[in-house]
C-alpha cells in the first residue's frame, strides 16, 4: 500500500474536518492518504455512527466516502490518525492498519 501524508503536524478541529471533507471523487481521495489528528476528532467520529470495524487499534466508518473507500481512525503510541482505506473485504481494515503501523515505524526510524 502506498501512503500519502496530507498534512504536516497535528491537524486541529477545523483542519481535520477540511481534510476529511476534501472531496469525494477519485481525483481527490484515494486509499493510503493520512494525517495525524486529535483525540477529540477520533472520539467525535467514533460516536457519529456505529463503526464497521472496531479493534483496540481503531475503527473504520460504516458509511463509505466513495465507492469502496472509507475513513479509518487509528491509535498508535498515544497518537491519533486518520487513514483513507479501501474496504472491500473484512480483512482489509486489519491489513491497512498493519501496513500503516509499519509505515509509521519506518518513518520514525529514518528521522
Amino acid at each position: 500500500m502506498k501512503f500519502e501524508k496530507l498534512h504536516d503536524g497535528i491537524a486541529g478541529h477545523d483542519q481535520s474536518y477540511a481534510l476529511i471533507n476534501r472531496g469525494f471523487s477519485a481525483e481527490t481521495r484515494s486509499a493510503g492518504q493520512w494525517f495525524e489528528t486529535t483525540a477529540e476528532i477520533y472520539d467525535n467520529f467514533l460516536n457519529i455512527l456505529p463503526p464497521m470495524d472496531y479493534t483496540a487499534d481503531g475503527f473504520s466508518m460504516s458509511e463509505f466516502a466513495t465507492g469502496s473507500l472509507t475513513d479509518a481512525f487509528l491509535r498508535h503510541g498515544g497518537r491519533f490518525f486518520y487513514l483513507s482505506i479501501n474496504r472491500e473485504r473484512s480483512g482489509d481494515f486489519t491489513n491497512a492498519v498493519r501496513a500503516f503501523r509499519d509505515h509509521l515505524a519506518f518513518a520514525e526510524r529514518t528521522v
